[in-house]
């Protein structure tokens, strides 16, 4: 019994984690790529990943998206435009 209640508490750490989070309930690239495929009118075989920051809060990527480098900011399990992502936050604040 408390062998059990030890893994379960262990299994609710790992998925509470921000990198598993994404990965388990599906924010990860892939849905980033269809979300600025969606967004910039771009294929997803023209959109590539340059550079990736990820914290547990979040994440920041820098992208090639049809031969212009745009950023973008996850949010929660959204991702936005960059400069759209900062102005939702400070909206935030203000309120």
């Amino acid at each position: 019994m408390k062998k059990a209640l030890s893994s379960l508490f262990i299994f609710f750490i790992l998925v509470s984690c921000g990198s598993v989070n994404r990965t388990m309930f599906g924010t990860t690239e892939k849905n980033l790529l269809k979300t600025v495929s969606i967004e910039q009118g771009c294929d997803t075989e023209n959109i590539e990943i340059l550079e990736k920051l990820k914290g547990l809060h979040g994440a920041t990527y820098a992208l090639n998206v049809c031969g212009t480098r745009m950023v973008y900011k996850q949010v929660g399990s959204i991702f936005m435009e960059s400069s759209k992502a900062d102005e939702t936050i400070s909206s935030l604040k203000e309120n």
